[in-house]
């Protein structure tokens, strides 16, 4: 019997480390994901987000087409840099 809880144990270890391992790998995976994402939502969506906002006003206070899709455009662009010089660092 004591010959047999020996095998069991090594073996019960080795699954462990590999369940470590494992974690530690989908950890890292998960952490990778996490970042891409945040960096496209902060990077493409805060800033069209923001610029439709301001797209949207403009048409509702009769600003016109025109001024409503240059006011869209400038907001993009400036809420953009802001967006990367804040997560540059």
């Amino acid at each position: 019997m004591a010959e047999e809880a020996a095998p069991s144990t090594a073996n019960s270890e080795e699954l462990a480390n590999l369940d470590e391992s494992q974690a530690r790998s989908d950890s890292q995976e998960n952490q990778l994901t996490y970042e891409t994402f945040m960096r496209a939502y902060s990077e493409i969506g805060v800033p069209f987000a923001i610029a439709l906002t301001v797209f949207f006003t403009n048409l509702v206070m009769a600003n016109g087409v025109m001024v409503a899709l240059i006011a869209a455009a400038a907001t993009y662009l400036f809420v953009y840099f802001i967006v990367k010089a804040f997560f540059s660092h």
